[in-house]
Order: C-alpha cells, then sequence, then structure tokens
C-alpha cells in the first residue's frame, strides 16, 4: 500500500481528482488487507485462500489507475517517463509470490522436502521483497522527473 501511494502521488500529480480518489480506494483496501493479516480468525489454514485473495486484490487495485495513466499519457510515455514498466514487473513479482503462496508450491509437489527452507511462504516474501527494490528503483527515477520539472504541469499531462 504505501509503496503504491508515491506511484500515484507522483504519476497524478498534476491531476488531483483522479490522485484523490486512487489514493482514497488503495488506503481503504490496505486497512482491509491490514485486518485480515492481523485477525485470529483469518490465521487458520482453511483461511489461506481468502488471505492470498484480499492481498491479491490489493495488489491488482493498480490495474486501474495504471491502465487509466497509459491511456491518457500514451504507452511510449507510460514506460518511459512514467516508469510503468517497473511497475509492471512489481505487479508481476507481487502476482508470482501470492500464486506461490496460495497454491503452496512447492511442498504440494513434494511433501516433506521444503518443510524449513524454500516453502511457499518463503518465495513469497523473498519475490514480495525483490519487487519492492524493483518498485523503489522506479519510483526513484519517476520522483527525479517530477524533481527536474521544479512543481510544474504541463497542459497535457497527469506528471
Amino acid at each position: 500500500m504505501g509503496g503504491f501511494v508515491l506511484w500515484l502521488y507522483y504519476s497524478f500529480y498534476c491531476a488531483p481528482q483522479p490522485r484523490l480518489i486512487y489514493l482514497s480506494i488503495i488506503c481503504v483496501l490496505g486497512i482491509s488487507s491490514i485486518f485480515v493479516a492481523q485477525w485470529d480468525r483469518f490465521a487458520t489454514p482453511e483461511h489461506r485462500q481468502t488471505r492470498a485473495a484480499v492481498f491479491l486484490g490489493l495488489g491488482l487495485s493498480g490495474a486501474v489507475p495504471a491502465m487509466h495513466f497509459t491511456m491518457a499519457e500514451g504507452f511510449v510515455k507510460a514506460i518511459t517517463v512514467g516508469q510503468m514498466g517497473w511497475f509492471f514487473l512489481m505487479a508481476i513479482m507481487y502476482i508470482a509470490g501470492t500464486g506461490f503462496y496460495a497454491a503452496r508450491i512447492p511442498e504440494r509437489f513434494f511433501p516433506g522436502k521444503f518443510d524449513i527452507w524454500f516453502q511457499s511462504h518463503q518465495i513469497f516474501h523473498i519475490l514480495v521483497v525483490a519487487a519492492t527494490f524493483v518498485h523503489f528503483y522506479g519510483v526513484s527515477n519517476l520522483q527525479e522527473f517530477r524533481y527536474g520539472l521544479q512543481g510544474g504541469c504541463t497542459d497535457d499531462s497527469l506528471l
């Protein structure tokens, strides 16, 4: 949730209304994810799919603003200036990690072999940490672009 807030802020810098709407939605979804993660009722194995679905929903909530941004700015500008390529790579890493976790891969296929190392939960966390570094790099580039404009906005851009 926290990392996505930065991307929304810089990507929709010159479009305050969509920025506010998207930031509000991501905060509500993020708080919902915190409740599911912390509530003992959802900590049981039978709610593994529910937890995975909530986290996946939080992650996929970025699809609408990403499509909005790409359509408004154009694909090339979104990928280059808007750092959307890094954002997509981050999303793929999050989704893959969630998939490993929800499907219990690899321990599902090799019972007893991945009880301590390389279990799905660890793979999930490795991918999340790697995605965080990818996201940081992309947002840092986006921030550098914004600061290069010294707070100015162009008439035809969300940036």
